[in-house]
């Protein structure tokens, strides 16, 4: 455990955020911490933790979370019966927490970028869809803008509507009667009516059903109800609540496949498996790891589990591969909030970058700023022995004359040189040498001048260099530059 990084939630963003939707599949926006004000182009309501916001296919919103809020948008596949086809408020049961992160995950891709199945999502949120389908919009422009009116001002008579509309009220009747198959006045009680059949399944609550709609008493709205779907609103809701789909019976699996990047999960709920390249690492819920660039990599999940990648790095980063950190539930909002941020466009309202708050999170900036000291270090201490080749201090002794660790400064060389340090001060020397004996030096005054304890140590390390020994080197070179 000495080992694992100490994440810095602290350094995360924790403001109001935002984010656009352009529903063209469904999606549910699920409020797990905090609370939403979400704007839709015919109402705005606000979201309390545990709460979704169900959109349909084509629908578009606004949502803004407040200071800490922890919004996550889990993406529907856009299928024939995708869910509700109007926004409703859902109240999330506690216990479908584990499967709706498990899903969130699934809905960011790789696995299922494309979103995951409606069935199995509305499942999740303890609800499925009504079978109470809303009669079809009139074709003509005209008449779709006489229906908008008929919804939104339920209250408003029909001749009033056909005036507004510049058409006298038995043209009005005979349109709709031919676009749609109903008169007006049905066509507007069964579009309602089915609005409010789909908040009933959605919130598991009749009295939202009666709300939505122009009637006053339960009475009325119980006898409309039936007459038009053939049973009350409560037997409605008994029938959508027992046709749910089963719980998935199956993990994730990703790769092997080669990372371009190293990306940064966490297991979020459940537990997990990672492979990379020959290594096997077996992660247990509130785990972190990486996934490392250039390696071969995978995972696969248990049955609602939740690895959710958090970011991505470059693979130049200074990241460790494997389990990396550990962390406790109290945790959870804030990753959740960087996944959303990185993969969601649920974007923090003051701005910043993704990744760069993910290397603050993780202290990678600290640790970059330490490495590119080190890096200066072992700049100057190699120009410095270039120049002292006499210098024969360990390498422990000239990390402590630097100011850094040995081993920090080991790699800091090998990176620079390409080579290890005694390797290269070998090198140096022979260089050196080379110099001197062309110059005219004799083996004696050359192994005083590098260091050397004798002249015999340095005329065995010449000749393992050169092949030849030092004095044979040098009458060779100065017969050469004679001739």
């Amino acid at each position: 455990m000495s080992s694992l990084l100490r994440l810095d939630l602290s350094r995360l963003p924790s403001g109001p955020t935002r984010v656009e939707l352009d529903a063209t599949s469904p999606v549910a926006v699920w409020v797990v911490t905090g609370s939403a004000d979400v704007t839709t182009a015919s109402s705005r309501r606000s979201l309390s933790a545990g709460e979704a916001l169900w959109l349909p296919a084509g629908a578009r919103a606004t949502v803004r979370g407040t200071d800490g809020a922890c919004i996550l948008p889990i993406r529907a596949r856009d299928e024939p019966e995708a869910g509700p086809t109007s926004a409703i408020t859902i109240a999330v049961p506690p216990a479908a927490r584990r499967a709706l992160l498990s899903l969130f995950t699934r809905s960011l891709g790789p696995l299922n970028g494309d979103g995951v199945p409606a069935a199995t999502l509305m499942s999740a949120l303890g609800r499925s869809r009504t079978h109470v389908d809303p009669p079809r919009m009139p074709r003509s422009r005209e008449l779709r803008r006489v229906g908008d009116t008929l919804i939104s001002e339920p209250t408003r008579t029909l001749r009033q509507i056909a005036a507004s509309h510049g058409m006298s009220e038995s043209v009005m009747i005979r349109g709709f009667r031919a676009e749609t198959g109903w008169t007006p006045a049905r066509w507007r009680a069964r579009r309602s009516l089915a609005g409010a059949a789909e908040l009933i399944a959605g919130t598991g609550r009749v009295s939202a059903g009666l709300s939505a709609t122009a009637y006053t008493s339960p009475q009325a709205f119980t006898r409309a109800f039936r007459r038009e779907w053939g049973v009350a609103p409560s037997a409605l809701l008994d029938r959508a609540l027992s046709r749910t789909a089963p719980p998935s019976r199956t993990g994730d699996t990703l790769g092997p496949q080669r990372n371009g990047y190293h990306v940064v999960c966490w297991l979020a709920a459940g537990t997990a498996r990672l492979s990379i390249d020959d290594q096997t690492v077996s992660l247990v819920h509130g785990d972190v790891a990486c996934l490392p660039a250039g390696h071969i990599v995978g995972y696969r999940t248990e049955p609602e589990s939740a690895l959710i990648p958090l970011g991505w790095l470059p693979g130049g980063a200074p990241m460790s591969s494997g389990l990396i950190a550990r962390v406790d539930d109290a945790a959870a909002p804030a990753l959740l909030r960087l996944a959303s941020w990185t993969y969601a466009s649920v974007s923090p309202l003051d701005g910043g970058d993704a990744r760069h708050a993910l290397e603050a999170m993780l202290g990678l900036q600290e640790v970059r700023a330490a490495r590119e000291e080190v890096t200066r270090a072992a700049y100057t201490l190699l120009e410095e022995l270039s120049n002292d080749p006499a210098d024969d201090a360990s390498a422990a002794e000239l990390a402590r004359r630097m100011g850094v660790g040995a081993a920090e400064l080991r790699d800091a060389i090998d990176t620079l040189t390409g080579t290890s340090l005694p390797l290269w001060r070998s090198r140096m020397r022979m260089a050196w040498a080379r110099r001197l004996l062309r110059e005219g030096a004799h083996a004696t005054q050359v192994a005083h001048r590098l260091g050397y304890s004798d002249p015999a140590s340095f005329s065995r390390a010449f000749a393992r260099a050169h092949g030849c020994p030092p004095a044979t080197y040098r009458r060779r070179e100065i017969a050469e530059r004679t001739e």
